[in-house]
């Protein structure tokens, strides 16, 4: 029986859409919600670079994450990219028992509860951040880059309880930004692209770094933060301890890594606002709110309803590609092994047969009692690890932007090249922003 096939020339392309735009690889939403409705949950297509399987829905959700091991993650070019660029021990290049292994052991220092540890010392870094920024003077700026160096001081002081210098974490940043888009282009170019002189300077100094705090915890240095958390933290039963090469990893995980998505997300955000009642709704329920407590934190509605909105209609990676490791039948449809699986895992979101103008920003959908939550995080044992970190650091982003600032952006987010000399570049996020005093 052969799969539902869809022509390429169905799906609707979308070039240098602003991030506000519903835009899932390059195609618009809506034409892979009238390729589902037409051919159900389970498709083929070759709209993608290379022929594959296309699956769909909140059914399609649940089936794939509670199969883990009918899916390989490292076949695939974002597993190969992993892989080559930080080696065969990374959490993301892995799959099966050694993928469980280093989960096990990593998992705890990325939940809620460990990234509430320190609240009032996350709170205190970004209130002194948007303050500093408004104390300035109204100049432009890209907050995506402003965002980014934001979130690494709050992580590097609180999760791994460090102090880089301004320099240092300029090039941390810059590090991660260079890497993690760097898999938005073909395996052959990467090549090319991680072989540039200042990558590689930007690679040695960001994981001289890394090691640097692994190694002075090796040494007996202690603190209060998550990266303690889980050296402390035993091994499974019969599962060795994490390696130096591991810890050091975590150190990155940690501190820098994701810090690009969280910001993906406030910029549209940010954008949305402009020229609503929200602004005005947030600063009200924030007047009087300790946000260094969790149970304050927990008590508010308008801030988790625009966390959620953003989360649905945003979601930074809303494709995960991954390898079928044998013959599977997939919700009535067969999957052959080794076939490249394209998850559609949000295109349930911008559904209306879940949302009301799904394509429209409408926290107050939220305020209501929603039976459904967004999820941009994926599912299962693949999970993200930034699932946690997100959703605890963009509520305190979001109020200290509305709290001590005017947030006026000057241009729609877009993706721009990191490097034009360089073709293919991988894109970045901009959105020109000032940050004015309230009024």
């Amino acid at each position: 029986m052969a799969l539902p096939e869809l022509a390429p020339a169905e799906l609707e392309a979308v070039a240098d859409a602003p991030l506000t735009a519903p835009v899932i690889g390059g195609y618009s939403a809506v034409s892979w919600l009238q390729a589902q409705a037409r051919l159900g949950p389970v498709f083929s297509t070759t709209a993608l670079g290379e022929p594959c399987v296309v699956v769909t829905g909140s059914e399609a959700n649940r089936t794939l994450w509670r199969s883990p091991d009918d899916w390989s993650y490292r076949d695939t070019d974002a597993g190969t990219f992993f892989c080559r660029q930080m080696g065969e021990d990374h959490v993301s290049a892995l799959d099966g028992e050694p993928h469980r292994r280093l989960r096990k052991l990593i998992l705890p220092a990325f939940g809620i509860g460990a990234m509430q540890r320190d609240l009032a010392t996350a709170v205190t870094v970004l209130d002194q951040g948007v303050r500093r920024a408004v104390e300035e003077g109204s100049q432009s700026r890209d907050l995506y880059g402003f965002l980014t160096r934001l979130l690494a001081r709050v992580l590097t002081r609180t999760q791994v309880k460090s102090a880089p210098a301004d320099a240092l974490l300029e090039r941390l940043c810059a590090f991660e930004e260079d890497f993690i888009f760097g898999q938005q282009i073909p395996l052959p170019d990467q090549d090319r692209w991680f072989a540039r002189p200042e990558y590689l300077a930007l690679k040695r100094d960001a994981f001289d770094y890394f090691r640097s705090v692994a190694t002075a915890r090796a040494e007996g240095e202690r603190a209060e933060d998550s990266l303690q958390l889980l050296l402390d933290r035993p091994p499974p039963a019969g599962a060795p301890p994490l390696t130096p090469s591991e810890q050091a990893e975590a150190v990155y995980l940690l501190s820098v890594a994701g810090v690009g998505n969280i910001a993906n997300l406030v910029c549209p955000l940010v954008y949305s606002l402009q020229d609503t009642q929200w602004p005005q709704r947030l600063r009200e329920e924030l007047e009087a709110a300790d946000l260094a407590d969790p149970e304050v934190l927990r008590s508010l509605s308008v801030l988790p309803a625009l966390q959620r909105e953003t989360e649905r209609l945003f979601a930074p990676a809303p494709i995960i590609p991954k390898r079928a490791t044998r013959d599977v039948e997939l919700l009535g449809q067969p999957v052959d092994a080794g076939a490249l699986v394209m998850h559609l895992h949000t295109l349930w979101q911008f559904d209306p047969q879940h949302f009301d103008a799904p394509l429209e920003f409408r926290p107050e959908r939220w305020l209501a009692d929603a039976p459904i939550k967004p999820n941009a995080f994926g599912g299962g044992k693949h999970l993200c690890l930034g699932m946690g970190v997100t959703r605890v650091l963009l509520p305190l982003v979001v109020a200290a932007l509305y709290r001590y600032a005017e947030p006026r952006a000057l241009e729609t987010p877009v993706q721009v090249p990191l490097d034009p000399a360089f073709t293919p570049s991988p894109v970045t996020t901009r959105m020109v922003t000032r940050l004015d005093t309230r009024r």
